[in-house]
């Protein structure tokens, strides 16, 4: 990191650590203040906003990429105006986001979280302009496990498995609810279950927790946990990066085991249900 805004840092201490990865598995999130420093801060807003001002890069796309986009849209809640709201495949556009991923404390604690040699398996940076959010309630893909209507939840005597998960890295304060802050639901990871309403979900009297914070905390979160980004009501703009570590057998089941190549000619001649199993596509010319 020689050169680079972003520091080595220190990893924490291995009793600190293992308190706080056991705080993640149990309860779905851990808060963790004070992070980043203020120059950090800084440049990580500073580089987000000149790529967000790049209109070349706003209109650059990458079909080989789970996110085609580089800048991802969104819609205002009350007028539909369509505005830049995610920065996407940041590793490939600067350092200084490829230095976060090695960021300390942060790399050790996914390594207590997901094993050593943990896998990058994503990451972006959300600026949330007055009025745009994600503030629907909603696990990160799917259920990953899945609870029969019989079972009222997984057994609490259980670690429920992380295959992957997400750290959340305030680059602005949000103090109050009206700038938006991240809600989770505690232990709701262990529900078995997508949330239960939109209005006011709730697991085992467990009500939503808004994470009010300051810019160069952090938050880890496991993508199970029901949360959302309450939406962004104040005039002020939200910037989290985020940066997510997967399991090695994670990383090497689902993305080394598909990376088999297939000469083009065969993929034009393939059926369409065999793309689409391959996760290709034809080329065209």
């Amino acid at each position: 990191m020689a050169n680079s805004p972003i520091l080595k840092g220190e990893p924490f201490s291995e009793e600190k650590t293992r308190e706080i990865a056991e705080q993640f598995f149990r309860d779905g999130f851990v808060y963790l203040p004070g992070v980043l420093t203020h120059d950090e801060v800084t440049a990580l807003r500073e580089k987000t906003d000149a790529f967000f001002d790049d209109p070349e890069l706003a209109e650059r796309t990458n079909p080989h990429l789970a996110d085609v986009r580089y800048i991802q849209m969104g819609s205002h809640a009350e007028s539909g105006e369509t505005l830049p709201f995610i920065l996407r495949n940041t590793i490939e556009l600067d350092p200084i986001f490829r230095d976060m991923l090695l960021r300390e404390p942060i790399l050790s604690l996914a390594e207590a979280i997901v094993g050593e040699n943990c896998k990058f398996c994503g990451q972006n940076v959300l600026r949330n302009l007055p009025g745009l959010s994600i503030s629907t309630w909603h696990v990160d893909g799917s259920v990953h496990f899945p609870v029969t209507e019989k079972m009222p939840r997984h057994d609490p005597r259980l670690r429920m498995p992380v295959m992957w998960f997400t750290v959340q890295m305030a680059l602005s304060d949000i103090d109050t609810l009206e700038e938006g802050p991240t809600q989770y639901v505690r232990g709701s990871h262990y529900s078995g279950r997508g949330p239960n309403t939109q209005e006011n979900p709730e697991f085992e009297g467990n009500k939503p927790e808004s994470i009010f914070c300051k810019a160069g905390d952090i938050y880890l979160q496991d993508p199970q946990c029901w949360h959302r980004g309450a939406p962004n009501l104040s005039n002020k703009t939200r910037y989290i990066i985020q940066s997510q570590y997967a399991a090695y057998w994670a990383y090497w089941r689902f993305s080394l085991c598909n990376d088999v190549p297939v000469a083009d000619d065969d993929l034009e001649n393939s059926s369409d249900r065999l793309l689409n199993l391959l996760g290709r596509s034809r080329t065209t010319a």
